[in-house]
């Protein structure tokens, strides 16, 4: 029985066998249908043999051409990207400055590294990553925006050794976050044009920069991002693409003379061949140095708006000021626009800024800058006592014991009928004026440094019809409102008010226009591009309240008073926060710009 039992566990086991053997040819579809336990099964795709813990990737088919070599290929690989992030970390640690020479950028290029273990961004199994490539093209074409691609320099990644891989891994770095910075707050530091400029900027941090792109998947959509959204600033750079292409064409052009010359030897027309002949070169010669000055203006605008606020809203208030005209804006739309008088060129300059229109002020006071005082009413005092009384401007004392001199509200007022309010850095504003003849002039750069507005009754309605219509404001109303007193009219929503320098911009029909460059920006903000480019986006220092310095009066005795005078303002105006503040002189204007 026992050998039995053994004969047929024998015949089993072969047949169990040879059972096994067939599965293997004929029987793949079944065996490969077989399922895990519940238990063994990942999400992530696994091959499993007794358990979860000897489980290993799917090791997907590699087509013949793109099989990895034999060998020790893969662990080769490895080695090369660990070579390169020892050295990518040695230089970030302890070289930074070599590569990144900007201290603002070296902090967040640090940070980036870090947080990602020195791994390189641009570099991807030794050789440039796509997106180096994207970054790399883009760059290369930065020219169309009116900045210079050599400040940008892309590296080629055609060396296999780490060491080198690493360090132009950083000049890319470098290169991007340069870039970045540039389109967003300009290649020319506005404070190294004017000290009559002045944007809250803030710069893009090197880290955000890089992690953008480590994360996006459009890398040159993500770089043009960094660009001014406004559409002025487009309309500009598709003109300077137009500009650049005719400069292209009209070296062609000069063959005309040449052709006309041979011409010239019939005699009927002589003598006016030979006069166009003289004058040919010279119209040439004036049509390219057109639109080299065409260039340079859209140039120097596009830079100005990079300065600005990249995203200005659909909704604002717009001074250009080579033109002599403010509008107001809705929806992406002119609703309403007007003739202004702005400042003399010189220290009197009306300035570039951006801020928000808060309120309207009715028979407003003016408050007499020190500026004025100190350089034009008191020696105009000294030479005639009875100056300032015949032209309605009254003198008192403050409580610092500074002098005031200050025009109540009225007909006469230098700000006539209505003050419009954007608390800003140098304390201007536009307004009304008793004297509308300087409106009927081509060039209006008379003032002290604020705008003086042609139709503020209109205007008056316009902006609260924007801000609160709700309230139904009319010019009517408001002149209604007309007398001794101040009154004040406060905006529920405020508006953004841009006080630019256009000497080249699109119009509504789509036109390219031009203006003289009344203030010389234009100027000097090419020349500093052409200069140093080391220096060109480092800002000076600029104290923008130093000529704000009271005068004193020697006589003054702390809170001196004068019979019939008064010494405070009397109402309250606005900190560039938005919150109430007492001034001693209600929004009154620095010494650089004057009041009117």
């Amino acid at each position: 029985m026992r050998k039995l039992l053994l004969a047929t566990s024998a015949v089993a086991l072969a047949l169990t066998l040879s059972g096994q053997a067939h599965a293997g040819v004929e029987s793949i579809p079944v065996a490969a249908t077989t399922v895990a336990p519940p238990e063994t099964t990942t999400t992530d795709g696994l091959v499993f043999s007794k358990d979860a813990e000897q489980a290993k990737p799917i090791e997907k088919a590699v087509p013949s051409e793109q099989a990895p070599p034999s060998g020790q290929a893969a662990p080769a690989l490895a080695a090369e990207n660990t070579a390169i992030t020892e050295r990518l970390k040695d230089l970030v640690e302890n070289k930074l400055q070599q590569f990144v020479p900007k201290e603002q950028d070296r902090a967040g290029v640090l940070a980036f590294y870090r947080a990602r273990n020195f791994a390189p961004l641009w570099i991807a199994a030794g050789k440039p990553a796509p997106r180096a490539e994207q970054a790399a093209a883009f760059l290369k074409d930065v020219a169309a925006d009116g900045l210079d691609p050599a400040d940008y320099p892309a590296p080629g990644f055609g060396n296999a050794d780490p060491a080198k891989l690493a360090v132009e891994e950083l000049a890319m770095t470098n290169s991007v976050v340069t870039f970045a910075r540039h389109a967003s707050i300009g290649r020319v530091a506005f404070s190294r044009v004017s000290g009559a400029v002045y944007f809250d900027q803030k710069a893009p941090s090197a880290a955000d920069v890089l992690g953008k792109l480590a994360e996006s998947a459009d890398v040159k959509a993500s770089l043009d991002a960094f660009h001014p959204q406004a559409p002025g600033y487009k309309a500009l750079k598709a003109e300077l693409a137009a500009a650049r292409t005719a400069k292209e064409a009209q070296p062609e052009a000069k063959a005309a003379p040449k052709e006309a010359k041979t011409e010239t030897k019939k005699p009927s027309k002589k003598g006016a061949r030979k006069s166009d002949e003289a004058k040919a070169p010279q119209i040439k010669s004036n049509e390219v140095k057109s639109k080299a000055a065409t260039i340079d203006a859209i140039l120097a605008n596009m830079e100005r708006w990079r300065w600005m606020p990249h995203d200005i809203g659909a909704t604002y208030v717009m001074v250009n000021v080579p033109d002599y005209t403010l509008k107001v804006v809705q929806n992406g739309k002119s609703i309403w626009s007007t003739k202004i008088v702005v400042g003399k060129p010189g220290s009197h300059a009306t300035p570039l800024l951006t801020e928000t229109m808060k309120y309207i002020t009715v028979n407003p006071t003016w408050n007499v800058p020190p500026s004025i005082i100190r350089n034009e009413y008191l020696p105009a005092l000294a030479r005639d006592p009875g100056a300032l009384a015949r032209v309605g401007l009254q003198m008192g004392h403050n409580k610092d014991g500074s002098i005031r001199i200050f025009q109540p509200p009225g007909e006469r007022n230098a700000l006539g009928r209505i003050r419009f309010n954007f608390p800003n850095q140098f304390l201007v504003y536009q307004h009304d004026t008793p004297d509308k003849k300087l409106f009927a002039h081509d060039a209006r750069a008379y003032s002290h440094g604020c705008m003086r507005v042609q139709n503020p009754d209109q205007y008056a309605e316009v902006l609260p019809g924007v801000s609160q219509p709700e309230d139904k404001y009319t010019a009517k109303r408001i002149s209604s409102m007309y007398g001794s007193n101040e009154r004040t009219i406060s905006f529920k929503r405020p508006i953004p008010v841009y006080i630019t320098y256009q000497t080249a911009f699109v119009d509504d029909a789509g036109k390219l226009q031009s203006r003289a460059d009344i203030y010389g920006l234009d100027r000097d903000l090419l020349n500093i591009l052409r200069g140093d480019p080391k220096v060109a986006d480092v800002p000076v220092a600029r104290n923008y309240s130093s000529s704000s310095k009271p005068v004193m009066s020697s006589a003054a005795g702390g809170a001196r008073r004068e019979a019939g005078y008064r010494t405070t303002p009397g109402y309250t105006s606005w900190g560039s926060a938005g919150s109430p503040q007492n001034f001693r002189s209600a929004y009154q204007p620095t010494d650089r710009n004057g009041a009117w």
